[in-house]
Parts: C-alpha cells; structure tokens; sequence
C-alpha cells in the first residue's frame, strides 16, 4: 500500500496573530545585532518599514534601515573592552579612543569644555543626548560640585556600562535609554550637547534637527559637526555643515557662537 504524502506545514511570517509592526518588531528583538536597541527605536523602524514593505520584505529594510543608522556607527565598538576597562579603572582616554568620533576629539576636548564653560558659566543641569562615548569625558570637563549631568542614547548595554562608569566615579550622573527621534526629554537644562548627532538623526528623518532644537528646554544646545573626514580630508564638509544649521538657527531666531578646533566645529545656540 502507498503510504500517503508527509503534510508540510509552512507557518506564513505575517499571520493573523498579530498587526505586521509587532512582527516585525519581534522579529528584531530577536536578532542578535539589534536586540540591545531601546524598544522605542524598534517600533519606530518596525512602523517605518511595514508602511513600505510587506512580509519578509519589511523585516528585511527594518534590518537595513538600523545597520545605516546604528550598526554602521556602533559595530566597531567593542562593548565587552569597555565594560572591561571600566573594570579596571576606567582609562577615560582609552574607552574614548574605542570610537573614532570620541577618538579624534582628545587632543583639544579638555581645551573644549574650558572655552565653552568660559562663555556660558559653569551648568547647573547637563543633558547629553545621542551621546555616543561622549559621557566618557566627564571627568575632563571639570563639571562643578551638585551639577547633574544626564545622557541618553538607544543602546542598552552602552547605557548599562555609562552608569557602572559613573557609579565608580560616586556621582550623581546617570544615563537613560532614549530614543529622541520618538520623544525629546522634556527636561529644563542649562545645557544640551548634540555632538555630531544631527548627520545620523537627518539620515532618518529629514527635517528633524528642526524640530528637536525647537522642542529642547535648555539655555545652549551645543551642536557639532565634523570638519574634516576619518581620513583627515576636509572635502567641504565645513562649509556644507556651516549652511545647514545656520538655516536652521535663522529660521529658529537663535543666536549662537562658534569653537572652532582641528577637525570639529561647535555650534553654541542661544535659547
């Protein structure tokens, strides 16, 4: 006697169990790449790419869509080196150099904090938002006694390994996982870092940096760019940054001032 056919099953990816996003969204906390990203970074890349895409497809650009925006920022950073250097002591110029956008900063970051202090007066409350290392530097901007100083960005073991650094310090300082394409932290500062942030956020959304600046609570908003490439080229990048934000400050009634160093340039905008 014949024996019958074995049934194959095949369990389609988007099913009736559940709307596409919270798929897709699954889909990426399950990666191994991406599953230390905020939730609120996910849905947002889960709500960008089932608005564009269907099936396999959309978690596909979801994929993609992290890998432009965080993965090629973040997949040479070695999280386990920092948690280890943390460990040992906490070499700030080490942890910076595990990133060549805190790297090349070194040779005039301390130069940095004292002109910029300078200006604008010790701080009472600090936020540093899509910090990246930057919170590394703490102990070279010669921050004041009772001064608070918060940062955010969406990688939850960069923000784990931020808060062991600053609990060996004995500082109040603490770091959130924050998504601030999804919501600016309504917080009253007397200064906002967004250090060579904006390139990466009008990857994402054009417009944005608008909107962000508008929406800050804060005194100065301290915005920088590159003024030179990884490979020391300078390529326009000065000039191009330069009409980019001096629109937006125009537009937004800012007045502002520049620090001008080897290869980044500082925008100090006055709210």
């Amino acid at each position: 006697m014949k024996r019958p056919c074995k049934t194959e099953v095949f369990v389609p990816l988007f099913s009736k169990s559940g709307p596409p996003e919270a798929i897709v969204f699954q889909k990426l906390k399950e990666s191994r790449k991406y599953k230390y990203l905020c939730d609120d970074t996910l849905r947002r890349i889960s709500g960008w790419a089932v608005e564009r895409y269907d099936g396999k497809q959309a978690v596909k650009a979801a994929k993609n869509k992290l890998h432009q925006v965080y993965g090629s920022y973040f997949e040479n950073v070695n999280i386990k080196k920092i948690q280890t250097i943390v460990e040992e002591g906490g070499d700030v110029e080490k942890i910076l150099c595990q990133h060549a956008s805190t790297c090349e900063r070194l040779p005039f970051i301390e130069e940095f904090y004292r002109d910029l202090f300078g200006r604008i007066g010790m701080p009472g409350r600090v936020l540093d938002l899509a910090c990246g290392l930057n919170p590394f530097s703490v102990p070279l901007m010669g921050l004041g006694e009772g001064v608070e100083y918060i940062a955010y960005d969406i990688d939850t073991r960069l923000i784990a390994v931020i808060n062991t650094f600053f609990s060996k310090m004995k500082k109040s300082y603490r770091a959130e996982c924050g998504d601030i394409l999804v919501s600016v932290p309504a917080i009253e500062a007397d200064v906002v870092f967004l250090l060579k942030a904006l390139p990466c956020l009008e990857q994402q959304e054009k417009g944005v940096s608008e909107k962000i600046i508008g929406a800050l609570k804060a005194k100065y908003i301290v915005i920088s760019f590159p003024s030179k490439s990884l490979t020391g080229k300078e390529k326009g990048m000065g000039d191009y940054y330069h009409r980019f934000i001096l629109e937006i400050l125009e537009r937004s009634s800012l007045e502002f001032f520049k620090l001008n160093y080897s290869n980044e340039i500082f925008y100090v905008a006055i709210n």
